[in-house]
């Protein structure tokens, strides 16, 4: 996994290596020309290459101090802009300007026209540190590094983007590239943010990462947490899931859901709903076995009796789904909630249904996964969803802590978390998601895993990974336009194929 720093996380281990022996100076020498190195790779040139560096007066101006001298000195045509005074500059910046100074590259107050006729634009105005609004000549300056022709490579994070949180409250650099130091940051990770910084590169510089508190999963992460089949595998062996999902005028999201699950490979999948949903069901799903609730519209408490001995036997129950809201939906969430033992899975109208009340959620004994997007979440915790997008790593952590549950927040940059784990940002996926129904493929992806006894955190990280990488494949068969969810469901054994390097 690779790390994610908070800014305080990255001042810490910053604060320990320059303790350990290693300047600062050092630090922002090095940090400077992996900055210098990402412009000339990006540009694919040195000579005739205009570059324009543009520095804010913390530190990152100090990083954009040494990248201008660099490639000053590999031939490239430089102007330093200075967002502030040279005698604001304090410290390891401070020198650094100097020494950029007697290099013979001039530092000049900003002006958007000497960004005219540049080819690049480094980004060193605000840090890992920033929240807020950009105001004033820093504001100005990245409206017109935006306005601008040239490519931008920005230092850590693109100025304007919360360092925290991704969060953007005004104007924002767009960079191409981000040049990243030791790690990469939350704020990078995590929409709008990432959207902003284009391209990461971490650069090292010397600095330990010892310890953090939120990782990108990578794909050895997610290979090791996929259970092997054995080659006497059978179909109860290989995971039995229960779906249930689905009311009369709303048959899709149930069929989604389990054809998710079917095709992340549960052996056995049982589809509870309404005649209506199964009479949609039989052309689409013959592999998966009915269960119908003849007297009524919608799903209840009743299904628990009725089809007591399909449920006993699953490994895992996924609800919510298209059941729609109302008392008897209600019902049916709460009793799954304190009857069942197996591990279960609730999205859509199942989180829905606990609005009004998360007991039952938090009292549970037995495993449980919440798949909430924005607005399902700002209702589970009593705000609203752009509360929820405002800082979507505290909503997470306190939705784990307080429900008691694997939460998996949904968006772009899909969190995942559990009381006591480590927070994981999901690095797959793209906007061939951003269509009705893959949220309810991920509800059945989801069982799946857990019917094959994986704990919630790793079988909702797992999922998320594998669900993303399917959309990525769908996209590509398609063109990128035009995928539907029924697409990413078929996607999903190629994409734990090519995650697991699967061949026979």
């Amino acid at each position: 996994m690779q790390p994610l720093l908070s800014p305080i996380e990255m001042a810490a281990a910053d604060a320990a290596t320059i303790a350990s022996g290693t300047p600062g100076f050092t630090l922002m020498e090095r940090a400077g020309r992996a900055v210098a190195r990402a412009v000339i790779s990006l540009a694919g040139h040195r000579y005739g290459l205009r570059v324009a560096v543009v520095c804010g007066k913390g530190n990152n101006g100090g990083d954009g101090f040494v990248a201008a001298r660099v490639l000053h000195h590999h031939g490239v045509g430089v102007r330093c802009l200075l967002l502030a005074d040279a005698s604001e500059y304090v410290d390891d910046a401070a020198a650094h300007l100097e020494i950029m100074i007697n290099a013979g590259v001039p530092a000049e107050p900003f002006d958007g026209i000497r960004l005219e006729g540049c080819d690049v634009i480094v980004d060193a105005i605000f840090g890992t540190g920033f929240r807020g609004a950009a105001e004033g000549r820093p504001a100005a300056a990245i409206a017109a590094i935006n306005d601008a022709r040239a490519s931008v490579v920005a230092v850590d994070v693109p100025s304007g983007v919360a360092g925290v949180t991704g969060a953007v409250q005004g104007p924002a650099v767009h960079a191409d590239v981000t040049v990243t130091m030791a790690a990469q940051k939350l704020g990078i990770a995590l929409a709008p943010g990432s959207v902003h910084a284009g391209d990461v590169s971490v650069a090292d510089i010397g600095i330990a990462v010892d310890s953090a508190s939120a990782f990108v999963a990578e794909p050895d992460d997610v290979r090791r947490l996929l259970p092997a089949r054995a080659r006497d595998a059978h179909k109860r062996s290989s995971g039995s899931v229960v779906v249930l999902a689905g009311s009369d005028g709303m048959s899709g999201a149930a069929l989604l859901a389990t054809r998710g699950a079917s095709r992340m490979g549960a052996g056995y999948v049982t589809l509870i709903s309404t005649p209506y949903v199964d009479h949609a069901k039989k052309s689409v799903l013959p592999e998966t076995v009915s269960r119908v609730l003849v007297d009524h519209s919608e799903l209840g408490p009743e299904v628990l009796d009725e089809f007591a001995s399909d449920i006993e036997r699953a490994g895992a129950v996924a609800i919510g789904p298209g059941i729609g809201q109302g008392k008897r939906q209600r019902a049916l969430v709460e009793a799954v909630l304190r009857e069942l033992s197996m591990p279960v899975v609730l999205d859509a109208d199942a989180l829905n249904a606990l609005a009004e009340d998360v007991t039952p959620l938090v009292e549970r004994s037995a495993s449980s996964v919440i798949t909430p997007h924005p607005g399902e979440m700002g209702t589970l915790l009593g705000v609203s969803a752009a509360e929820i997008q405002a800082d979507r790593v505290s909503a997470a952590r306190r939705a784990a802590d307080e429900l008691g549950c694997a939460v998996v927040l949904k968006g772009a940059g899909t969190i995942v978390t559990d009381r006591g784990r480590p927070l994981l940002v999901n690095p797959t996926g793209g906007p061939e998601l951003a269509t009705a129904g893959t949220g309810d493929v991920l509800t059945g992806v989801i069982a799946a895993l857990l019917a094959e006894k994986l704990d919630p955190a790793d079988a909702a990280a797992a999922g998320v990974f594998v669900h993303g990488l399917a959309g990525t494949r769908a996209g590509r068969s398609t063109g990128g336009r035009g995928v539907v969810a029924w697409d990413v469901a078929e996607a999903l054994p190629g994409a734990v194929a090519e995650l697991t390097h699967y061949s026979r």
